[in-house]
């Protein structure tokens, strides 16, 4: 009778949740805002509503998802981050080849510091569409003069050309844009520009805007087409999470209603978050039945980690999938050696650089791609010139007519070690080496690579291999992946564990009690990637955070 009843229950829950997404697909409407939280179902959406289309565009700004769409929408969908498509655009628009350098909007800050005095955020200006700013020529004038585009810069470029050629504008049989909640200004305006040809679909989650600081995103743009004011869209919700178990969905709801007591979220989309009644899901609830705290100090985090890995493989006896998140890279580092030397041999962490500022580097790469390249040999000067000098050389390059290339003005003996440096890198490309020992040193000095250094890494590597290691051979290949909170965006795992879970991390302020929506976000998203189980670790041993005081006490299990 049992079973009878369960298989009606599940039966009815999968008839409930398909209702919601017939309901998007089955709509006439030519525009649609579907609001998905984390684990609802936006990737089978997309596949239902392109059944049957020739022709269409799905548009990300998240590399990671761009990667996981393109698998899973294969053949049905064109799947590309906004900058790519901008960049197809401007291929076709100019009939040449669009050269791009990440980095431009920061060479040109330092170019327009140098010759007009003015400390400029050019990507802002973009970001916020700022057509009117003067600077905005002056960026223009040297990106032409470097012949490369900047990722921003390049979206604008594709912009500002539709908005005076509307005939140009390319159309679609359906548009899809993912993660719109995290979208700015200016990929707002290619958005409806798009729209003005074709019929689009916005899928995104104010509860997990995270890019306000980073690129001047807002949700606001997905809660006005999600209002009735704004009928050009057809609204529609999905609200059943088959991802997470059911305590990790109650804690999620926690969250968000203690944040709405305390005066939070307050223009937060009002929209349900579900557990999906599934028997596999039912099973992990079960086995699963809180989500985790623990108080550790920081050197014991690893260790921890370590051990819940060893109590999980033992319940389990199969293969699992664990991601770690911490708030800063330095967290992210430490942990991902730590694991290491323990013995885990499955750790995927690549830690992005902070700096954006140009390099040496960046400019012989330049130069290996093509000798002549005006933002390669400007690179390469500012670092190889002494400062009043290179001041001098870009000034010369600033004249309106006819500037003359970087590579005739810069003098003779920069020049010429430019060329015994290039000549260096491409016998270590092609893998011969170099035979000459003085123009090698010259290179690891100019680059700021110590050999000495190098040398003692490889060392303590292979010291490292050959000591006993402390973990079980059945977990050194455990699948670990080391993350920060907003390169998590897209992922889940069977197991998350959420380190360093303190107010002084997790809570951008210095005053930790002005905490922001986006803070919010950010452990909502945190919390969300964890398919069965979510460990949160505190390293401070003495004062629990603000978050876990708005869960539940029947969700949370204490670890002493």
């Amino acid at each position: 009778m049992d079973n009878i009843v369960n298989e009606k229950k599940y039966e009815a829950s999968e008839i409930e949740r398909q209702k919601y997404v017939d309901a998007v697909v089955a709509s006439t409407a030519r525009n649609k805002v579907v609001v998905a939280g984390p684990g609802t179902g936006k990737t089978y959406l997309f596949r239902k509503l392109l059944r049957g289309k020739n022709k269409a565009l799905t548009l990300t700004f998240v590399n990671a998802l761009v990667e996981d769409l393109s698998l899973e929408l294969y053949g049905l969908s064109e799947v590309k981050t906004l900058h790519a498509f901008a960049r197809h655009q401007l291929t076709k628009i100019r009939n040449e080849k669009i050269r791009v350098f990440p980095k431009l909007s920061t060479v040109i800050r330092q170019d327009a510091n140098s010759l007009i005095g003015s400390e400029v955020d050019f990507d802002a200006l973009f970001h916020n569409k700022q057509d009117a700013d003067e600077n905005i020529e002056f960026y223009r004038k040297r990106r032409v003069y470097y012949r490369h585009y900047g990722f921003t810069d390049m979206v604008y470029a594709a912009v500002r050309f539709f908005e005076v050629n509307p005939e140009r504008i390319p159309s679609y049989s359906q548009i899809l844009i993912d993660e719109f909640q995290d979208f700015n200004a200016l990929e707002v305006s290619l958005i409806e520009i798009l729209a003005s040809k074709s019929p689009v679909l916005l899928a995104g989650d104010d509860d997990q805007a995270l890019y306000e600081t980073l690129k001047s995103a807002s949700a606001k743009y997905l809660r006005r087409r999600h209002d009735d004011s704004f009928s050009t869209y057809k609204r529609f919700t999905l609200p059943y999470c088959s991802r997470c178990t059911r305590p990790i969905v109650k804690a999620t709801n926690d969250i968000i209603l203690g944040a709405k007591r305390a005066g939070y979220l307050s223009d937060r989309i009002d929209k349900p978050f579900r557990y999906f009644e599934d028997p596999r899901k039912d099973r992990e609830s079960e086995c699963n039945p809180q989500v985790v705290h623990s108080q550790v100090y920081p050197k014991q985090i690893p260790w921890f980690i370590h051990e819940r890995i060893k109590e999980i493989a033992l319940e389990l006896r199969d293969k699992f999938a664990v991601l770690v998140i911490s708030p800063t890279k330095t967290q992210c580092r430490h942990i991902a050696t730590a694991l290491n030397e323990k013995g885990f041999e499955n750790i995927h962490y690549v830690e992005k650089q902070d700096n954006q500022e140009p390099t040496l580097m960046d400019g012989l790469n330049l130069l290996l791609e093509d000798n002549k390249c005006n933002l390669g040999w400007r690179l390469v000067a500012k670092v190889l010139v002494p400062e009043p000098e290179f001041n001098s050389l870009l000034g010369k390059t600033a004249i309106s007519i006819n500037p003359p290339s970087f590579q005739e003005i810069i003098p003779q003996n920069q020049k010429k070690e430019v060329r015994n440096l290039l000549k260096t890198l491409r016998s270590i490309r092609s893998g011969k080496g170099s035979d000459d020992e003085d123009l090698m040193i010259n290179l690891l000095e100019r680059l700021g690579i110590e050999p000495l250094k190098l040398a003692e890494e490889s060392l303590r590597d292979q010291i490292n291999l050959s000591q006993q290691r402390q973990v079980d051979p059945g977990l050194r290949k455990v699948f670990i992946k080391v993350t920060t909170i907003p390169s998590s965006k897209g992922l889940a795992a069977d197991y998350v564990f959420l380190t360093h879970f303190d107010d002084r991390y997790f809570i951008k302020s210095e005053n930790k009690n002005n905490i922001t929506d986006q803070d919010i976000c950010c452990f909502l998203v945190a919390l969300t990637r964890a398919r069965r189980k979510a460990f949160l670790i505190s390293s401070d041993t003495k004062k629990q955070p603000v978050f876990l005081e708005w869960i539940s006490k029947s969700c949370i299990c204490t670890l002493e």
